[in-house]
């Protein structure tokens, strides 16, 4: 497998780049992934290698991409720079319409908005994601963070800087997060205002126009509720919901047989 990075661009002091893996038959549609961490921490190489073989195995060119966190920019500004890197991609050659979307959490969530506003994409690959914002489970403190140890906003937002960032360290920004989920402010961290809450989440129309879509969630996630993906899954027509026991949230974290497995039903999804 060959591995090559670019820088695609720059925002103010964030530096947008992407990894692109290549095999020897790349004569499947490219994957564009987008990675998780409720839009405030991550980074662009946290999917185990061993899923992107699996990909790779298959056919699909896989790119994993940077996109700008929050709270230093809000939601607007990371989907106008996102828009701008996946159009350097298409510039450069290394991607084009014939694509596969896929994305974990608030990555996945990113696909949906992209997709909706325009992005061309024979199909969506949506790991414990979500379409809505409206959902209560996000406005609320939330049980399952509060059963850690407080994380005061004050000491939450020292942990923010002063400029934009494309990658965030789980050990210096996972505290925000936790912060804003146990005071219920995600959404003040994340969006431009409280009323733009419509504009970012997909009515029932936007998404039956969505590609063919394949979700996977786990049945007792803590943090992104299942009803989320059930909610969608039911109104969409050319969804496929495959529920996974877990209490996991991000429920492929560690590499095994069965996580591998369900990469496999992926694959046979996409291809």
């Amino acid at each position: 497998m060959e591995i090559q990075t670019i820088e695609l661009d720059q925002y103010e002091t964030a530096s947008i780049k992407a990894t692109i893996y290549h095999g020897t038959a790349n004569n499947q549609s490219p994957i564009l992934y987008l990675h998780g961490g409720g839009l405030i921490f991550g980074n662009r190489n946290d999917l185990p290698t061993d899923y992107i073989e699996k990909f790779v195995a298959a056919g699909h060119p896989f790119v994993t991409l940077d996109y700008l966190l929050a709270p230093e920019s809000k939601l607007d500004v990371i989907l106008t720079v996102l828009n701008r890197s996946i159009n350097q991609l298409k510039a450069q050659s290394l991607m084009n319409d014939d694509l596969v979307l896929m994305g974990r959490s608030a990555g996945a969530y990113l696909a949906y908005l992209l997709i909706r506003d325009g992005l061309k994409a024979n199909a969506l690959i949506d790991l414990y994601g979500y379409s809505r914002l409206d959902y209560p489970e996000f406005h609320l403190p939330a049980p399952y963070y509060n059963q850690f140890p407080k994380v005061l906003p004050m000491a939450a937002q020292a942990q923010v800087g002063a400029t934009p960032i494309s990658a965030g360290e789980m050990k210096d920004r996972y505290p925000i997060y936790v912060s804003a989920r146990q005071f219920g402010t995600w959404m003040s961290m994340v969006l431009p205002t409280q009323q733009t809450i419509p504009a970012y989440s997909l009515t029932a129309e936007a998404l039956n126009q969505l590609p063919k879509t394949i979700m996977l969630h786990s049945t007792d996630d803590p943090d992104v509720p299942f009803t989320a993906a059930q909610n969608a899954a039911a109104i969409m027509t050319a969804a496929t919901l495959v529920p996974v026991p877990s209490q996991e949230h991000d429920f492929d974290r560690e590499v095994t047989a069965n996580n591998l497995a369900y990469y496999d039903q992926i694959i046979d999804f996409i291809s």
